[in-house]
């Protein structure tokens, strides 16, 4: 990889090392298919990549979807003009939807076309930066059209732990990055059981005989109890609370519900599976391509699988 002489700083220069290095590891021992992605560097100026558009029904835990070739059915679309997202926005809210928009620093092509380095990604640190190069060179090997939170929860899962295990093979099992992956990743675990657990209250109370306008209008006294919940018994014990103290002030929005649902659905599934190979990236890798292409469920095919070994 090249870039030009004098345009980033060397810390910048340090992190464009570390994704040839990233994308290595993911070809190497991971077994992704890389292809040329990140091979190509892209300097958007200071201006924002791309922004996400998610929406959802605001009294039931129900997608607003968008249908694509190759992609298949999705609940999301991404935008590089922002007053168009706007107005798109504006449309849906409209019509009545819960919206959720945030800027993008990365997305995959599923290797259709030659993903660059974006300039946004090395706002990263170290192990963002590894987990997002992982995650996306994931979606270029193992894709379920129409199913994004296999996809996407896939996607988490290789990256995180894929993330950590890099971090080891670069810079050593006593470089303090291992550890403090793990303990970020215990922390993100925990937040992700809070928010499951927020996810499942929604559901049941989106499942009463009321009126959508009734539904809506009460809503909130469940996310409410959720920032409670967090404050007082969540946050206190995370190893980094500082860092998820914004789910302090989580939105009344089923649209933030769902793209973060959609995330980090039966993580410990994936882990279950990568254990039972032994840890060997191939293997699992393999099965979780089995599972992309079987004819159920994915993660049907994935809890099928454990137990017949």
């Amino acid at each position: 990889m090249s870039w030009p002489p004098g345009r980033l700083t060397e810390e910048q220069a340090d992190k464009l090392r570390l994704i040839v290095k990233a994308r290595e590891f993911a070809r190497d021992i991971v077994g992704l298919n890389v292809g040329n992605s990140y091979t190509t560097f892209y300097d958007t100026s200071g201006d924002p990549l791309a922004f996400n558009l998610t929406a959802a029904r605001r009294d039931a835990l129900v997608a607003y979807t968008w249908e694509f070739p190759i992609l298949g059915e999705v609940p999301y679309v991404s935008f590089f003009d922002e007053n168009y997202l706007d107005l798109v926005e504006q449309d849906l809210i409209d019509q009545g939807y819960d919206t959720l928009t945030y800027e993008l620093d990365a997305y995959s092509t599923l290797g259709i076309f030659e993903d660059p380095v974006r300039s946004p990604m090395l706002r990263r640190n170290v192990l963002s930066l590894s987990e997002t190069i992982i995650h996306e060179l994931l979606h270029n090997t193992v894709w379920r059209v129409g199913n994004t939170v296999f996809n996407e929860s896939l996607a988490t899962f290789v990256g995180r732990r894929g993330a950590v295990d890099f971090l080891t093979a670069e810079f050593g099992a006593d470089s303090g990055w291992p550890e403090t992956a793990e303990l970020y990743y215990a922390d993100l675990d925990a937040v992700n059981q809070f928010l499951l657990r927020i996810y499942d209250e929604l559901a049941a109370y989106y499942a009463q005989p009321l009126t959508p306008e009734a539904l809506i209008a009460d809503r909130d006294a469940i996310f409410q109890s959720a920032r409670d919940r967090f404050v007082e018994t969540i946050q206190p014990t995370l190893n980094f609370p500082d860092t998820f103290s914004s789910y302090a002030n989580l939105p009344t929005n089923n649209a933030w519900m769902l793209a973060h649902y959609r995330y980090n659905l039966d993580l410990d599934l994936m882990a279950d599976i990568h254990a039972a190979t032994g840890s060997n990236w191939p293997a699992t890798i393999a099965i979780f391509q089995q599972a992309a292409q079987a004819d159920t469920d994915p993660f049907e095919y994935l809890r099928n699988w454990l137990t017949t070994q």
